[in-house]
């Protein structure tokens, strides 16, 4: 028996019960248990999840879920071709399995699953879900599916209307779409288990040009993107690689040495790159050379973001701090401890420094006297933050999909305008030209957007964007279907 909880044109949804049997499922309870969970908060902010989880890769484990999978429901039958045209075979399932455990007043938010991508022709599009609990042991829990992101619906409500409600049961499979909205239900009494992993895909036939541009691509996400020299450009991900482009999109130059994905770059002057990563490192680049210079470790979580002012490295990370490293002296100092994760930082001429904060605070910090100066409420916690290039104006991208302009008078901010940009999160906000601003979200659209706040073109991914670059003559976007792309004319 197969169940479909929602409608078709949301994508493939499909429930399989009686996938495992009870003995099964308190065996891999027992075996995770036995291995221990860890809290996701170095890896995932609380606005997006707060349980408790174990990452496993078992092959054996994975052969053995492929066949069980085969005799319910037939790989072929899972077929499909992307909006490129290229179909897709489903191969197996993920031997990278996590095995996640929710308490009571823990929860994952409405989101989209990322995709777990090994190459061109090969990643997973579907999610694949084995509930180890059964509801009766516990309340809350379901897993909730809606019709869109979670942008603000007319009445104010922080996400759309729940469109299905699955209860989970001990031993059903669910398998949908990775771009189906869906969150799992605050847990209000007991403890619920779940084992999660992906259904991977290959093409049947991906062409992909020597001389493509952006080609060889990253192995996986590309995070960020940065402007260099000479209208050349870096690019960063979970390959744990900076790749270096031409202006033509030719790979001039690939910089390995950090150990995990890299999540924000700076220039630091003409020569020299700044990179930080999930490895807790910042890493100096000399671009001459395309070896490490130098490596610091000022955060003891993953660094999220990183800028840089008259030779001092400002970063944020996910232990809550902001600090700084300062290369002259190679010593490292506390700027400000925030207490949460701190998304992004830009910095103005004049010394500037804005931070996009979990707690829904932008902090606004004078570096000349390493000061703070104030902080800007915003709705919702912050994605991205970036001056203007007179650095009279900040925008502000934050998780509900909204980006907030802030103007500088008289020497404090005012709230200038605030709209709708996209259906989930944002990822980046840039100012452009004449007081036009470019956008990335999680509902997989790049977007620029008039002084007036009016969308003059836009551009779309097949998954999350996280990065937006606008040049003289075209704009970059990349995303997490592992894409860097460029697009003529930007208006």
């Amino acid at each position: 028996m197969v169940i479909h909880p929602i409608p078709a044109a949301l994508g493939l949804c499909a429930v399989l019960p009686d996938f495992l049997s009870p003995a099964e499922c308190r065996a891999f309870i027992a075996r995770a248990e036995g291995q221990g969970f860890h809290g996701a908060g170095s890896d995932y902010p609380p606005s997006y999840r707060n349980n408790e989880r174990l990452v496993m890769d078992d092959a054996e484990l994975a052969d053995q879920m492929t066949q069980r999978l085969l005799a319910r429901l037939p790989l072929p039958a899972l077929a499909r071709t992307d909006a490129e045209g290229v179909r897709w075979q489903a191969d197996r399932v993920n031997e990278r399995f996590r095995f996640c455990r929710y308490r009571e007043n823990q929860a994952f938010h409405i989101h989209q699953d990322g995709v777990h991508h090994r190459g061109p022709d090969h990643r997973s599009q579907l999610t694949f879900m084995v509930y180890l609990t059964d509801g009766d042991e516990f309340e809350g829990g379901d897993t909730l599916f809606f019709d869109g992101g979670p942008d603000t619906t007319p009445r104010g409500e922080p996400h759309p209307p729940v469109r299905s409600s699955v209860r989970p049961q001990a031993g059903s499979l669910i398998v949908f779409d990775h771009r189906i909205w869906h969150a799992g239900a605050i847990v209000t009494r007991g403890v619920k288990h779940i084992m999660r992993s992906d259904l991977m895909f290959r093409a049947e036939r991906v062409a992909v040009a020597a001389d493509a541009p952006f080609s060889p691509p990253h192995q996986g996400y590309v995070w960020a993107m940065c402007a260099l020299p000479g209208g050349q450009v870096a690019s960063a991900g979970r390959d744990a690689s900076i790749r270096i482009w031409d202006a033509q999109g030719r790979s001039v130059a690939t910089l390995q040495g950090h150990e995990q994905s890299v999540l924000a770059m700076a220039m630091v002057d003409n020569q020299r790159l700044a990179s930080v990563s999930r490895d807790r490192s910042l890493r100096i680049w000399d671009l001459s050379t395309r070896r490490c210079e130098r490596r610091f470790t000022p955060h003891g979580a993953a660094i999220l973001s990183v800028a840089v002012w008259q030779g001092l490295l400002i970063t944020g990370g996910a232990d809550g701090d902001l600090r700084i490293t300062d290369l002259r002296r190679g010593e490292c100092t506390t700027l400000d401890r925030a207490g949460c994760w701190q998304w992004a930082l830009d910095v103005t001429a004049d010394g500037l420094l804005a931070s996009a904060g979990e707690d829904r605070i932008v902090r606004v910090h004078d570096l000349p006297n390493l000061q703070a100066r104030e902080q800007l409420p915003i709705g919702a916690a912050c994605r991205s933050v970036a001056f203007s290039r007179d650095g009279r104006q900040l925008a502000v991208g934050d998780i509900q999909g909204r980006i907030t302009v802030w103007s500088r008078q008289s020497g404090r901010w005012q709230q200038a305008a605030s709209w709708q940009a996209h259906q989930a999160a944002v990822r980046r906000v840039r100012h452009g030209d004449d007081g036009t601003f470019f956008s990335g979200g999680e509902d997989g659209w790049a977007r620029c957007w008039s002084a007036r706040q009016e969308a003059t073109w836009q551009a779309r991914h097949g998954n999350f964007v996280t990065d937006v670059l606008p040049a003289s003559d075209s704009v970059l976007t990349c995303a997490y279907d592992g894409r860097i792309a460029r697009h003529m004319p930007i208006a």
